[in-house]
């Protein structure tokens, strides 16, 4: 199981998920902003941060995996 947290809330998730079904294991209706579903088109581009680290990453969540690289 993998750690993230979502609106300051911790979710321990199975490893491997991309961060789009990270949210829906976590118990998030995604309807808005998520397009194809599967990373093709760019409609789901996100801003997030690794704990540690300063910097902020962008991804598209229908293809990044969210455990950290």
């Amino acid at each position: 199981m993998t750690e993230i947290y979502i609106y300051n809330q911790r979710y321990e998730i199975p490893e491997g998920l991309t961060i789009l079904k990270a949210f829906e294991w976590a118990g998030f209706h995604l309807t808005r902003g998520v397009g194809c579903r599967g990373g093709f088109c760019g409609a789901c581009g996100t801003v997030y941060r690794i704990s540690g680290d300063y910097r902020l990453h962008y991804a598209l969540p229908a293809r990044r995996s969210s455990s950290p690289a």
